[in-house]
């Protein structure tokens, strides 16, 4: 998922019930995987041809049935995401790419936006630096390269910086990127691990699931998120 996601969900309000986006999925995008998390979050990736700027979609269903959106660019860059209860980032993304990495062994993307929610609005800046020293991971039949990245993000209104690390899973031949571990800094709390559980290409069990399975019971069913945060 998205680091600008992990990281604002920290500090921008979402009302737990409401299900609505303002931004509908691209006829022409097409479902390639889905993922589950052991945070009880499961996310259906698509792949858009013909959308403008929108290569890449995704829709994350969270315990209570309420959907978080992600609309990126071709360097899965985020341009907008919509979280339950209609606050919103928009970002424009700069640099480099998950796929860059890859090529190189390092690649720095900066992400520009604009978090709106309960009526005001405040702009945010994040850095992201991917690694990739040559680690692979088998899954779901395929071969993914693993990427180590640490992504810091900036509010110079408030002055708040917060940090978060993890790994992500690349697949060059489906243009595939998905999370596989988030540690955030939680904020000055605890930090929270969230680890992927499963993957599910067309054809295999679990392939457009909008149901998550993995950690669902240690969450009330009258939230959208766990109480630090959700990536």
């Amino acid at each position: 998922m998205q680091k600008f996601a992990i990281l604002a969900c920290l500090t921008v309000a979402a009302s737990p019930l409401a299900a609505e986006t303002s931004r509908q999925r691209p006829e022409s995008c097409v479902l390639i995987a889905t993922s589950q998390d052991d945070h009880c979050a499961v996310t259906n990736h698509f792949r858009c041809d013909g959308a403008g700027p929108i290569a890449f979609w995704q829709e994350i269903t969270l315990a209570n049935g309420a959907i978080e959106t992600h609309a990126n660019d071709a360097n899965h860059g985020a341009i907008e995401i919509v979280m339950p209860g209609g606050s919103h980032i928009r970002s424009k993304s700069s640099g480099g790419s998950p796929a860059e990495a890859v090529q190189t062994g390092k690649s720095r993307v900066t992400e520009r936006a604009t978090l709106t929610g309960d009526g005001a609005s405040q702009s945010a800046s994040i850095v992201i630096e991917y690694t990739f020293d040559g680690e692979t991971r088998e899954l779901a039949g395929k071969t993914f390269k693993r990427l180590r990245y640490e992504a810091d993000l900036d509010y110079p209104q408030s002055g708040s910086k917060l940090h978060t690390s993890g790994t992500l899973l690349f697949n060059e031949q489906l243009d595939l990127l998905i999370s596989e571990t988030e540690v955030s800094d939680g904020q000055g709390g605890p930090g929270r691990r969230i680890k992927l559980k499963t993957l599910a290409l067309e054809g295999r069990k679990g392939f457009g699931s909008t149901k998550p399975k993995y950690g669902c019971q240690s969450l009330s069913l009258n939230e959208s998120f766990p109480p630090e945060v959700r990536a």
